[in-house]
């Protein structure tokens, strides 16, 4: 195994094989200032399974296991817990808890509000801290978006800002269907195929504000605003005749897109705001809607209106022959590529999005070396 620039390999668990976290997998399995020593899974099938296996790669010789202690057992340097927190909030953070207090650092991207804990749920904060505490350990959640695409890039684009009028942040998905095929995500959080007048899931369970208000007020204090207020808005489209859609035909009528605006209120005016467009294929776009420059394909654009006025898109493109979403793809390396900085932290939570060390990313000299 390569060693990294300080001459360490940090020992780790990857906690979750779902889409994000088989990505993570393989990204520490590649990785080479990372040592994969176990791999805990929730499913019997999967237990006894050789990682590189699940990781659709060759056998790296550590099996999965679904037994909690064998894995503390093997007191890894970091736990990367990529399990899926989608309702099963409380008992993700159970378990991020156990291993905090069990004396292993944690590097996470199921905790979305603890992107910035300074916003998250002072309850999440003060139980993560309490057990950091406990176990000398360090804790860190981090992600694509939430997660460097709306903390990390805005932070560095801000350092060339005076006055700031209004900064927004709009997010394309554009003909999610395709990305994204799962019809449980796209019909019944989103609401694609239900009838006018449907609230989708996430904006009726109030998802929309459990998530993404931590990045509004991310924004916020980095640019000195006090909030009077954050508020929601949004909309959906219906499909103007039968869509054919890599999920299935979205009839007429019904959903096939949607927009949420949340806008940190000051004086009546959003100062800071973070928008989000969802639609499927051969949806036709209102013309009162923003685009990207790129229409077809999804991306982020950060807008910042003052002086100077400044415009940022990003886009992930699809490899050739790689079936990946590459922002699932994103989402993983942010938590890997974090996982050496973390453990050479000071003991607690890590409050602010980590800028990178002066490495970030080690795989590139696996492939030049």
């Amino acid at each position: 195994m390569i060693d990294n620039s300080a001459g360490r390999v940090h020992r780790v668990v990857n906690v979750g094989t779902g889409l994000t976290g088989t990505q993570a997998l393989r990204a520490v399995i590649d990785d080479p200032a990372l040592e994969l020593v176990g791999l805990k899974v929730s499913t019997a099938d999967k237990a006894g399974v050789d990682a590189g296996r699940l990781a659709g790669g060759p056998d790296v010789g550590v099996s999965a296991t679904d037994d909690v202690q064998a894995i503390m057992a093997l007191a890894p340097d970091c736990v990367l817990y990529c399990a899926t927190a989608v309702r099963r909030e409380p008992e993700a953070l159970a378990d991020i808890v156990e291993y905090l207090e069990a004396g292993i650092n944690v590097v996470t991207i199921s905790t979305i509000p603890m992107v910035y804990p300074s916003a998250a749920p002072p309850e999440w904060r003060e139980v993560v801290h309490a057990a950091a505490v406990s176990g000398n350990t360090t804790f860190y959640a981090t992600g694509a978006e939430p997660g460097f695409i709306s903390l990390n890039i805005p932070t560095a684009v801000l350092a060339g800002a005076g006055a700031v009028d209004s900064y927004r942040m709009d997010e394309y998905a554009i003909d999610l269907d395709k990305s994204y095929p799962i019809w449980e995500v796209l019909h019944e959080s989103m609401g694609f195929g239900k009838p006018d007048g449907h609230v989708p899931a996430r904006i009726a369970a109030g998802k929309v504000n459990h998530d993404w208000e931590t990045v509004v007020r991310y924004i916020a204090d980095i640019l000195g605003l006090e909030l009077d207020s954050v508020d929601l808005d949004w909309e959906t489209l219906l499909a103007p005749e039968d869509l054919t859609t890599a999920i299935g035909v979205i009839p007429q009528g019904t959903i096939c897109g949607h927009r949420w605006q949340l806008a940190g209120m000051v004086q009546g005016q959003p100062a800071v705001a973070v928008q989000y467009f969802a639609t499927v294929s051969s949806t036709p776009w209102p013309q009162r809607w923003p685009r990207p420059s790129r229409h077809d394909q999804g991306g982020m654009v950060i807008r910042v209106q003052g002086r100077p006025t400044m415009c940022v898109e990003v886009y992930f493109e699809q490899m050739p022959g790689d079936r990946v979403n590459p922002g699932v793809a994103a989402t993983a390396m942010a938590a890997v590529n974090a996982i050496p900085a973390v453990i050479d932290a000071p003991s607690g939570v890590l409050e602010n999005p980590l800028a990178g060390p002066s490495i970030v990313s080690r795989q590139s000299r696996t492939r030049h070396s």
